[in-house]
C-alpha cells in the first residue's frame, strides 16, 4: 500500500516546513530548517525547537503555539531563534491542522520564513515615525513658548520703560529677562531638533553658540562621553543660521554618541583659517579666502548616519566639510564657514523703546492674540498707524478697506490656511510698493516649500524685543527723516 505521508516531498522544498504529532511534539523538519539552525535533525524534534526560542519571546511563543492546539485553528507567530553559531534570527512560523487518513486531527504542518532583514527595516520606520512624531511635538512646543517668550520680553521691556522702578525691581527684571533669553535658546535647540525652523543667516558668535549648546549635547551623548570646549577667543562672528548651526553639532554628536558605545572623548572646537589657492586647491568646492572653522572631533570607530543631512546644511550655507577618519583613533569633522563682514550686520546701539520713533501704516498679520496686541501696542506708541489682523483673510478685508497707504506688513510665515508669503503676493498685486516684514518662530511641514528665505528678505525670529522689532521696521522702510512724514 502506497504511503499517504507527504512529507518526504517536503525535502526539497526551498522553504522551511516542519510538522508536528496530536501530542504537540515537533515529528518532523526539512533540510531547509536543518540548514537554518545548523543542528542535526534529532536536536530539533520533540520539544528541542522551544530551547531555541529567545527567552524573551519564548512564552509568547509557547502561548500561541497551545492555544492554536487547544482550538485546532491556523496561527501564525513571529520569534527569534538561536542558530548553532549564538546567532539569533527572527521567523514568522505559520501552521494549519492537519487530518490523518481516517478525518482525524494529526497534528499540525507549518512553514517558516527568516524575516530578520524586514524585520529590523520594520522596527527602523516605526523608529522614524516616532522620531518624526516627536520632532513634530517638539517644534509644536517650541512654537508656543517662542510666542510666551515673546510676550514676557515684550512687557519686561515695557516695565523697564517706567522711570520710578526702583533698583531692586529693575534687577528682578533683568533676571526675569535673562531668563527668558535662555529659554529662547532652549527653543532655537528644539527647533534645530525637530529641522522646522525657517533660514534666516545672520552674524553669529560662533563661541556662544557651541558655549550654549554643550547642556544639550551631554545631555544627548550620555555621561560616558566627555565633551569638553576648546573655543579660540579672537574669532570672528560667522554669516549662518543660527539653528541650522546648532542642528549641525546635534546631528555631529548624535554620531559620535554612536560611534562611542563604551565611552569616548568628543571635542568642540572654534578657531581660524586663512585658506590660499594651494590649500583651497586641495578641497574641491573650498574657495581661498578667510574663515571661520567649527571642528568636531570624537574618539569613536564610525561615521553613523545623518552625515548627508550635515553635508546639506552646512553647503546650502556657502560653507565646507571636511571629513579625516582614521581607524582606531577618531573622526574629525572640519567645518569651513564664512566671516559675517561688518557692513552687512552694522552694530545696533541699544537704547529705549521710546527713542525708536517712526511714520507710516502698518498692517499687521498675527495670529497669537497676545503677540499681535503687545506689537500693536508699541508699535502705536512709537508713532506707527496699525491694522491688525488675525489672519490673512481678515487682513486682505482691512486692506481693502484702507483708503490710504499701506508702507509696510509685518506676517507670521505661518498663519491659519494661508502662509505669509502667499498673502504678501496677494497683497501684492495691488499694493506692489507693500513692504513685507516675515516673522516666525518656526514652521509646519505645509511651509517645507518656504523654508529657505530669498536673499536680502526682512525676517525676525521669535521670540523678539520690541526694540529688536522696531529697529527692524526702521531698517526695511528706511531710517525716518526728521524733516518729513511718511504719508
Amino acid at each position: 500500500m502506497a504511503s499517504t505521508d507527504p512529507r518526504p516531498a517536503y525535502s526539497g522544498l526551498p522553504v522551511m516546513i516542519w510538522t508536528s504529532g496530536p501530542d504537540r511534539r515537533c515529528d518532523y523538519v526539512n533540510e531547509r530548517w536543518l540548514e537554518f539552525s545548523g543542528r542535526r535533525l534529532e536536536e530539533e524534534l520533540g520539544w528541542g525547537w522551544v530551547a531555541r526560542v529567545h527567552p524573551d519571546d519564548r512564552d509568547n511563543a509557547l502561548a500561541a503555539y497551545n492555544a492554536a492546539f487547544d482550538e485546532q485553528r491556523p496561527y501564525e507567530l513571529e520569534c527569534r531563534i538561536q542558530r548553532s553559531n549564538g546567532e539569533y534570527r527572527w521567523i514568522r512560523s505559520t501552521g494549519v491542522p492537519r487530518l490523518g487518513s481516517d478525518g482525524a486531527f494529526a497534528g499540525y504542518v507549518g512553514c517558516a520564513a527568516d524575516v530578520t532583514e524586514s524585520h529590523a527595516l520594520e522596527q527602523r520606520l516605526k523608529r522614524m515615525e516616532r522620531t518624526d512624531a516627536i520632532a513634530q511635538l517638539a517644534g509644536g512646543v517650541a512654537h508656543d513658548f517662542n510666542n510666551l517668550l515673546t510676550g514676557i520680553l515684550g512687557h519686561v521691556s515695557l516695565l523697564l520703560e517706567d522711570s520710578s522702578l526702583s533698583l531692586e525691581a529693575r534687577g528682578d527684571l533683568a533676571q526675569i529677562q535673562r531668563s527668558a533669553d535662555r529659554a529662547a535658546g532652549l527653543t532655537r535647540q528644539l527647533l534645530a531638533f525637530s529641522r522646522r525652523q525657517a533660514l534666516a543667516p545672520r552674524a553669529v558668535d560662533l563661541n556662544r553658540l557651541v558655549s550654549g549648546t554643550v547642556s544639550a549635547i551631554r545631555s544627548l551623548v550620555g555621561s560616558r562621553i566627555e565633551v569638553i570646549q576648546v573655543l579660540d577667543p579672537a574669532i570672528e562672528a560667522v554669516l549662518a543660521d543660527p539653528g541650522q548651526l546648532e542642528q549641525v553639532l546635534l546631528l555631529l554628536s548624535n554620531n559620535a554618541r554612536e560611534a562611542m558605545p563604551d565611552g569616548g572623548r568628543l571635542e568642540l572646537a572654534t578657531g581660524s583659517a586663512q585658506l590660499d589657492a594651494t590649500l583651497a586647491a586641495g578641497h574641491a568646492g573650498l574657495a581661498m579666502g578667510a574663515y571661520v572653522t567649527l571642528t568636531v572631533r570624537d574618539t569613536g570607530a564610525g561615521l553613523g548616519r545623518g552625515l548627508d543631512s550635515v553635508y546639506g546644511i552646512v553647503k546650502q550655507g556657502g560653507g565646507y566639510i571636511a571629513v579625516d577618519a582614521i581607524p582606531g583613533v577618531g573622526t574629525t569633522f572640519s567645518i569651513y564657514l564664512r566671516r559675517a563682514e561688518a557692513a552687512t550686520h552694522p552694530a545696533r546701539p541699544s537704547g529705549p523703546v521710546s527713542a525708536l520713533a517712526g511714520s507710516g501704516t502698518v498692517l499687521l498679520v498675527e495670529d497669537e492674540e497676545q503677540v499681535r496686541e503687545l506689537a500693536r501696542r508699541v508699535m502705536e506708541r512709537a508713532g506707527y498707524t496699525v491694522l491688525a489682523a488675525e489672519d490673512a483673510e481678515s487682513a486682505v478685508a482691512l486692506a481693502d478697506r484702507h483708503a490710504g497707504h499701506i508702507h509696510l506688513l509685518i506676517t507670521d510665515l505661518v498663519l491659519p490656511g494661508v502662509s505669509g508669503r502667499e498673502l504678501a503676493a496677494r497683497l501684492g498685486i495691488h499694493r506692489p510698493a507693500i513692504k513685507v516684514l516675515y516673522v516666525s518662530g518656526t514652521t509646519d511641514d505645509a511651509m517645507g516649500r518656504l523654508r529657505v528665505l530669498d536673499p536680502g528678505t526682512a525676517f525676525l525670529e521669535k521670540p523678539f524685543s520690541l526694540e529688536g522689532l522696531l529697529r527692524e521696521i526702521q531698517q526695511v522702510l528706511g531710517a525716518p527723516d526728521p524733516a518729513a512724514r511718511l504719508i
